[in-house]
């Protein structure tokens, strides 16, 4: 398998944590350069003989590179994107896709146009919780109600308490997520945003959301800055239901006949999407989770912000 090269625009937290896999996990991949306007990552570029750009538009000169990893502030993720794909190189988006759903259809459109590989980073896909879900979805029967409990502590960085840079608070920080997850456990896009509200229109803390699907509802609840965690999705059919709990990493299993608790093994899930995309680049795979599962969160999202701001049903 070929080596690829990879470059990392946006080297805060979420970026380093990617670097170190790449570094340490990601046998064909080779981290190459990373860019930050800043020089905090000076040091650690050095350290591993990395090159350092503090302009992103001298990072996509870089011959050596061939994949980017994107993980700027949200509100320039669709710039970012856009001007990758432009220089010819693959891309792999920290989530949202874009800033708005006609950008991240320009996104799609041009890596179609050119043949080049755009994936999104969804690690929930490939959690081991999610597996064990996914696996076990069909013993509860006629899937009839999803609820979501998400309970998360506060933001990890500065720039997602700042509007101009988030582009909004949990719902799309932690929502984005969420409304993914469901789509890939069930194969369904949501048809209705019945009811949405939070406790403020703007870099909200707190999400309440009632969804309509083809055949079943969903419940969500989002809430940032709390000391008290948990990551809570319990999905019921008329034959039984699931209780995952992802902090816990634990699986109940219950139907008529038994009750099966299976522990999940931990993970690595950002390796898991960084050998994908190796795959996808060399061998033509198809990426964990692709524009069009980008495209589908935005446009969740966006709706649900639609229903908070009209106090309406918000159809997709």
């Amino acid at each position: 398998m070929k080596g690829v090269g990879f470059g990392i625009i946006g080297f805060g937290r979420q970026g380093l944590r990617l670097a170190e896999h790449i570094r340490k996990d990601i046998q064909p991949g080779k981290l190459i350069a990373v860019c930050r306007r800043s020089a905090d990552g000076c040091d650690y570029s050095r350290k591993h003989g990395i090159k350092f750009y503090s302009n992103y538009h001298d990072l996509l000169k870089d011959k050596d590179i061939h994949a980017v990893i994107i993980t700027t502030p949200s509100n320039l993720h669709g710039l970012h994107a856009l001007d990758v794909l432009k220089s010819g190189r693959h891309v792999l988006i920290d989530k949202p896709i874009a800033s708005s759903f006609e950008e991240g259809l320009e996104i799609q459109s041009y890596a179609k146009k050119e043949k080049l590989t755009v994936a999104v980073n969804f690690p929930l896909r490939v959690n081991p919780v999610t597996e064990i879900l996914r696996r076990n979805l069909p013993a509860i029967g006629r899937l009839i109600k999803i609820h979501v409990m998400i309970s998360h502590g506060p933001a990890r960085s500065a720039w997602q308490s700042d509007m101009k840079l988030s582009n909004g608070g949990v719902i799309l920080d932690l929502g984005s997520h969420y409304f993914d997850l469901i789509s890939f456990l069930t194969g369904c896009r949501p048809a209705i945003i019945e009811t949405a509200r939070s406790e403020k229109m703007e870099n909200e803390d707190s999400g309440f959301i009632d969804l309509t699907y083809e055949n079943f509802s969903v419940s969500v609840v989002l809430l940032r800055n709390q000391k008290f965690r948990k990551n809570i999705i319990t999905c019921a059919g008329d034959k039984g239901f699931l209780f995952a709990d992802y902090s816990g990493r634990e699986v109940i299993i219950s139907n008529n006949h038994e009750v099966n608790k299976i522990q999940c093994p931990a993970s690595y899930d950002f390796e898991k999407i960084l050998n994908n995309l190796v795959r996808a680049i060399n061998e033509k795979d198809a990426v964990i989770a692709d524009a069009e599962a980008g495209l589908g969160s935005l446009r969740t999202v966006l709706s649900v912000y639609k229903a908070i701001r009209t106090g309406t049903p918000a159809r997709l």
